[in-house]
């Protein structure tokens, strides 16, 4: 009987399910398959796609990407975690965007990295210098897809010839040939048989589920010690997963009890005691991606330091960009000084100025005011708003806010009632950057921009 082919496809929304039986003038499959026909029969709840992921477009959302928040040791948190970490993953078992036939992910060439990162960039908005962990991140989702793989499809007793008449449904053709001939080379043997015997090592498996460490920490609102994230990782309601985590857990414990608290700190401390020291670059019961450096401040690992420096440029561009904003406001008061002192060398009985919006200011407005003065704060970007009810401090030229002297036509302001707390200071000190963080102390403000309040 010739061979033929039947497909049925069946349409569910975003998943797409397509059987392909294909009969061969021999019953060598029907030997190899026996027994798993019960299984394939069961229900599933199939795969993962995030189709709605997939079809977010920024610009049908007013230009907002899905925001995702990072914790302090770089790993992403909060309500779009879980969405963000499963694209990830779908990226990683995309064969258009991360071939699975690369012997390794040190292989995967840079310009495949970048797409990938333009990907993730397009659906979410993430911090600078995250980047390194979501290339680490799809980097371990795509070993742990080419293991399932291989563990599902891939059986070295069977001949090359079937096994490629049995392509996986999200495995393009062409890279599965090259995985078979990979894992039938003694390179690829010899690498299995040591990961097998790494693997039969571990003893310990926890119990979060998809809940990641950095999650379970972050859920805690305090900072926990390796002892305490190990007995809420690998134990439920007191129970051990384990005979193996219940003898740690013991010991650590008992150790604890013979020690104080400020020696459980760092890479000594006593969950390393009792379970050894960390690899190189690695951390236990952090997370994924948190280094010696991020966890304990010990010498930054590249990583560690393209994410501080990433974190600096950042923080220099916002401050670059207040400082243009603030000279444009400058350069365009002194402007209007001038015209003002033309004016009033013109017309000396007349002191007004109208605003662009057409209301009257006056123009010797530091004869109105004086030190005690209760004054109205005028917003730098908009001269018809108030952000703030004050007092006059000091008018005084040399006198200092933030350690450094108003200069001429500037006064100190202390801020009683802020009205618009999200107004930047022209002048920023210390901690102080906002008007509502000013309130109960002093800001260096332009004379021209206060205005007598009447009582």
């Amino acid at each position: 009987m010739p061979p033929h082919t039947r497909t049925h496809v069946r349409n569910t929304g975003c998943r797409e399910q397509t059987e392909v039986e294909i009969d061969v003038p021999t019953n060598t499959i029907e030997n190899y398959v026996a027994g798993r026909s019960n299984e394939e029969q069961k229900r599933k709840r199939g795969p993962t796609y995030m189709c709605s992921v997939w079809g977010y477009h920024a610009t049908q959302h007013g230009g907002e990407r899905l925001v995702v928040n990072f914790n302090k040791y770089g790993q992403p948190i909060g309500q779009n975690k879980s969405l963000f970490v499963e694209f990830l993953g779908t990226i990683a078992r995309n064969g258009k965007h991360a071939p699975i036939d690369i012997k390794s992910w040190d292989k995967m060439s840079k310009s495949l990295k970048e797409n990938m990162l333009e990907l993730v960039q397009e659906k979410f908005e993430i911090p600078r210098g995250s980047d390194i962990w979501v290339l680490q991140s799809i980097g371990k989702k795509w070993r742990n897809w080419k293991a399932d793989v291989k563990s599902r499809y891939y059986d070295p007793n069977m001949p090359t010839e079937l096994q490629l008449c049995n392509v996986p449904k999200r495995i393009l053709k062409d890279q599965w040939k090259n995985l078979l001939s990979y894992w039938n080379s003694e390179e690829s043997k010899c690498i299995s048989e040591r990961n097998k015997k790494s693997r039969s090592k571990k003893s310990l498996m926890h119990i979060t589920g998809k809940r990641s460490f950095g999650q379970v920490r972050e859920d805690q609102y305090r900072s926990l010690k390796r002892v305490e994230m190990f007995e809420k990782c690998y134990t439920k309601e007191g129970i051990n997963n384990s005979i193996e985590a219940s003898e740690a857990l013991e010991k650590m414990k008992e150790i604890r009890s013979q020690t104080s608290q400020t020696t459980d700190v760092g890479r000594d401390d006593i969950f390393s005691k009792v379970l050894g020291n960390d690899k190189v670059g690695r951390v236990r019961m952090y997370g994924f991606g948190v280094t010696p450096y991020v966890a304990w401040g010990e010498i930054p690992t590249r990583s560690s330091a393209y994410q501080l420096i990433e974190g600096y440029k950042e923080a220099f561009e916002k401050m670059k960009k207040q400082v243009q904003e603030q000279g444009e406001v400058i350069a365009k008061m002194k402007l209007d000084m001038q015209s003002t002192q033309q004016a009033s060398h013109s017309t000396p009985l007349r002191t007004a100025q109208y605003s662009q919006n057409g209301d009257v200011h006056s123009l010797n407005n530091s004869a109105l005011i004086q030190v005690g003065t209760k004054v109205a704060v005028i917003s730098v970007l908009d001269s018809t708003k108030t952000v703030a009810i004050g007092y006059v401090q000091s008018m005084d030229p040399a006198h200092r806010v933030g350690n450094y002297p108003l200069g001429p036509n500037w006064c100190s302001v202390h801020i009683n009632i802020p009205v618009n707390w999200e107004e930047h200071l022209i002048r920023p000190y210390s901690t102080l950057t906002t008007i509502g963080q000013a309130i109960g102390t002093y800001v260096a403000w332009p004379q021209a921009l206060v205005v007598r309040e009447e009582d």
